[in-house]
């Protein structure tokens, strides 16, 4: 494939792009106008517009196909393709800026956005003579009306439903009253049931092989989940070229959600320690623990009363360590304490005074915070924090 042949594929793109339905718009009817001029399944669209919109792009991408593609019905207006793809790049980056670089416009956002157009220039080489989508149906010829009328007497056809008694044979020939019966509906073929029961069978092949190799535990539930996601995958990709298969959705969605769950906070490594609440408050450094291990519930650690004076030049550190399975986390600190701070969460947010990082893996560490003061003095607080799903929040008392 060479350059020119890439550049007429995306004049051609351009040239055949859909009209947005009124009918079947969900947003804006952007993912029903690909689905129809392609001939697949718009709700795979829609799924790929929300996943595509986990990595920052799927939002600005939607937006340029609502600039881009016209409404069913409206007028064009002479729209100029240069100026609207400047105009969809331009707010694709400026939505990265608006992000702090960390937006679709970052590295990450500019690399998913150019595997969807890949994906949409492989789906129109393929499928682009299917015009408009779905073909028109053959309309049925009007039956055939014979101008012969039989005569008593003669042999003839079974007296049509119209005449049971046989009283007007001259007429039996004609057609019956309504019309030919309609032809039934295509049967659409069982893509759900059959991806189901496939999912199915796959997770119970990879629980009895992670039996036998001596991995069915927590650790291996990623590959557990995974496997089952993919052949629901598949299946929503089958089921979108023959217009089946939307039972899959919901869930394909609670398996996703689980295997996110599963890789973000994996659950053996949650500490022991109980479940419930857990709150502490000590107001001396013999009475800190050095660690304050939970497995599910609220930690709350109040330290706003500890003493920290000292009169030594270098004064030892009170040191102390939180780690949580499930839940959130809330340190008080004195308000003019020297701390310091390493706090991690596999899947939440991670505050402290005025900073925060969110979104799996959030991790924030300060150093030496000499508090509202500013002035380094008594003992410092060097505090750890780890929670595997959770809120980790530390304030000042």
């Amino acid at each position: 494939m060479d350059g020119t042949e890439v550049r007429n594929t995306f004049r051609e793109m351009w040239e055949t792009r859909p009209a947005r339905p009124r009918d079947d718009r969900k947003v804006a009817g952007v993912a029903a106008a690909i689905g129809r001029r392609y001939d697949v399944d718009p709700v795979l669209i829609r799924v790929g517009f929300v996943v595509a919109a986990f990595s920052g792009v799927g939002v600005p991408l939607y937006l340029a196909g609502w600039l881009v593609l016209p409404s069913d019905g409206a007028p064009d207006g002479r729209r100029r393709p240069h100026l609207l793809f400047g105009l969809a790049v331009l707010a694709f980056l400026s939505l990265g800026w608006a992000f702090g670089g960390d937006g679709p416009g970052g590295a990450g956002g500019i690399l998913a956005g150019l595997v969807v157009f890949g994906l949409l220039f492989l789906l129109h080489r393929s499928r682009g003579d299917r015009r408009a989508g779905v073909a028109e149906a053959p309309q049925a010829a009007a039956p055939a009306v014979s101008l012969h009328k039989d005569l008593p007497g003669v042999d003839a056809a079974t007296p049509p439903s119209w005449d049971p008694l046989g009283a007007a044979p001259f007429a039996w020939d004609l057609p019956e009253p309504g019309g030919p019966p309609a032809p039934p509906a295509p049967r659409r073929p069982p893509v759900t049931a059959v991806t189901l029961a496939a999912a199915l069978l796959a997770g119970g092949v990879t629980g009895l092989l992670l039996l036998a190799t001596g991995m069915l535990s927590a650790a291996g539930a990623p590959v557990l989940l995974g496997v089952v996601l993919a052949v629901l995958g598949a299946g929503l990709v089958v089921g979108s070229f023959l217009h089946a298969g939307r039972g899959l959705v919901p869930a394909a969605v609670v398996v996703g959600l689980l295997t996110w769950g599963s890789l973000a906070a994996p659950v053996e490594d949650w500490p022991e320690g109980g479940f419930g609440d857990l709150r502490a408050s000590p107001v001396s450094a013999a009475q800190v623990a050095p660690l304050y291990s939970h497995t599910a519930g609220d930690v709350e650690l109040d330290l706003s009363r500890l003493d920290l004076t000292s009169s030594a030049t270098a004064p030892a550190p009170v040191r102390t360590g939180i780690v949580l399975g499930a839940g959130d986390v809330r340190v008080t600190v004195p308000r003019d304490a020297d701390v310091s701070l390493v706090a991690t969460t596999g899947a939440g947010a991670v505050t402290f005074d005025g900073e925060s990082r969110d979104g799996i893996g959030a991790s924030l560490t300060v150093e030496d915070n000499l508090g509202r003061d500013g002035v380094a003095g008594g003992r410092p607080l060097e505090i750890t924090v780890h929670a595997n799903a959770g809120d980790v929040e530390v304030l000042r008392g």
